[in-house]
């Protein structure tokens, strides 16, 4: 049973042992459960964005990143595994690293606040979470940023910790140094990855102020080291902020316009992927059936628990509970003015979440522990399922593999927007497909003047590439009918289609449909 020596030895490398022992259970659990079925699904929009741009030039990569109001910093660290031609595997490598490193570090915040056995606890509940393991096996930011605010998230507790122990009035000890450097370096990191994470950086400052009143010996040394340590993380942040302001080309709020509106089934989806075990599709945020429909409510139950069980240290509460609602709070504010509500948002939040539902489970009494752990990690695995066996990525490899066998020279085809031509064109590559051939319209006539040839044969290809919405299946072939009947249609998953049309025979189509 590892057991935490006296508050002096903390200063010492028995504070990192421990926790760094505990955390690698749960730390190879998460490995297994990112790394199986890596490169199963394929990319979507976001992911294929990934590729490109890691493929860039570096100052292009950063000249686009700016541009899309995105840090170049996950993008520059994703081009040392990307290569030209897509591989899944490779592209999403990174953010199985980091999400591994943040269930580790999940469990060693645990581990620091109460107990070996609620860092054991917190670990296995967040490796096994669906949308930590869903993002987990994505080629985009979001574990990367996770990763750092659990890592600041450490440090503050540490922090918080050490207040409640023996603060020096007079210098400053090893361990101290240790953990402001560790909340400075970790918020650091966050904010240049990420947009979001600035809310982080409001929870963060509100827990230490909690703490700098909860603290009387060494308060003003506390006050010394938060404005040190905050003068060097704006300092840090600012000229990346300025870089993306510069670079932006239209209003900070037209980018998130895509996202649906802020009904109460969207809001429900989006809370119960990220906090209630709920699996979801990628594109659509639609909840997938769960085989343990009793999970997502136990889990919270366990957080409420254990947040219960930190009523009495106002300041590891403050540190934990915040990082935990300041996201959901801050999109239920800004939805006010614009739907925000993204399951991929909320994701470093989750961590602080099932910290709190670790603390939980491991308050529970000595017999009931380890049945609980039991049958919590089996229903977590199980919950897992659907995640691994359902479509939750549209199947735009299996188009353009089917396209690439199809097609004959001299053949044209036609997608439905500008994302479906980019990502089918991408993965046109990986099958040596003619990506010349792929572009978008959606005037028939026109079609019919710049492709039609006597032998020729046109290809329409209609599917969902991201978020939002869009046109419906039927209303955008509906149009193409004016062809006649497809000689081939032909369905990839249950977001993509293709039809073939031979042109043979046709000169031109009116406007209202009629063949010439």
């Amino acid at each position: 049973m590892f057991r935490f020596g006296p508050p002096a030895q903390l200063i010492g490398m028995t504070w990192f042992r421990t926790p760094v022992a505990v955390a690698l259970i749960p730390g190879t659990l998460a490995f297994a459960a990112r790394l199986y079925g890596l490169s199963d699904k394929p990319l979507w929009l976001d992911e294929v964005i990934t590729h490109v741009r890691a493929n860039l030039a570096i100052s292009d990569l950063i000249a686009s990143s700016l541009h899309n109001k995105h840090f170049p910093t996950y993008f520059f660290l994703a081009s040392a595994f990307d290569a030209p031609i897509i591989d899944e595997w490779m592209l999403r490598l990174p953010s199985v690293i980091f999400g591994v490193i943040a269930v580790m570090l999940v469990a060693m915040v645990a581990t620091e606040i109460k107990t070996p056995r609620a860092g054991l606890a917190a670990g296995t509940l967040i490796a096994l979470a669906p949308l930590d393991v869903q993002l987990g096996q994505e080629a985009r930011p979001y574990t990367l940023a996770s990763c750092l605010v659990m890592l600041a998230l450490w440090g503050l507790a540490r922090i918080a910790r050490r207040s409640a122990i023996t603060f020096p009035t007079s210098g400053q000890s090893k361990g101290e140094r240790v953990s402001w450097a560790t909340y400075t370096i970790g918020t650091i990191g966050a904010l240049n990855v990420l947009l979001v994470t600035a809310f982080w950086l409001i929870a963060s400052n509100i827990a230490i102020a909690v703490i700098i009143r909860r603290t009387a010996t060494g308060r003003w040394n506390l006050i010394r080291n938060w404005a040190i340590a905050q003068t060097i993380i704006v300092l840090a942040w600012l000229p990346g902020l300025i870089a993306i302001y510069l670079a932006a080309d239209q209003d900070p709020f037209q980018t998130y316009r895509w996202i649906p509106a802020s009904t109460f089934e969207h809001v429900w989806s989006v809370i119960a992927a990220a906090y209630l075990y709920r699996v979801s599709d990628v594109t659509t945020f639609m909840l997938l059936p769960t085989p343990v429909p009793w999970l997502g409510a136990a889990v919270f139950g366990l957080a409420l628990l254990g947040a219960w069980r930190l009523r009495t240290d106002a300041k590891l509460l403050s540190v934990v509970a915040l990082a935990a609602i300041t996201m959901p709070i801050a999109l239920a504010i800004l939805s006010i003015y614009t739907p925000f509500w993204i399951t991929r948002y909320l994701l470093w939040s989750t961590g602080p979440f099932f910290i709190l539902a670790g603390l939980g489970l491991a308050g529970l009494s000595r017999p009931l522990f380890p049945v609980a752990a039991t049958a919590l990690a089996f229903a977590g695995i199980a919950n897992l399922a659907p995640y691994y066996r359902s479509e939750t990525k549209p199947r735009w490899d299996l188009a353009a593999a089917y396209l690439a066998e199809n097609v004959q020279p001299g053949d044209a085809i036609i997608t439905n927007d500008g994302a479906a031509r980019y990502v089918l064109a991408n993965y046109a590559d990986r099958y040596r497909l003619d990506r010349t051939i792929v572009s978008t319209t959606h005037d028939i006539s026109t079609t019919v003047a710049h492709f039609a040839s006597p032998q020729q044969r046109l290809w329409v290809v209609y599917g969902r590439t991201g978020q939002g919405t869009m046109a419906g299946e039927d209303v955008y072939l509906q149009k193409w009918l004016a062809f006649g009947d497809p000689t081939s249609k032909v369905r990839f998953g249950k977001d993509i289609v293709a039809m073939r049309f031979d042109l043979r025979g046709i000169r031109s189509v009116s406007r209202q449909g009629q063949i010439k």
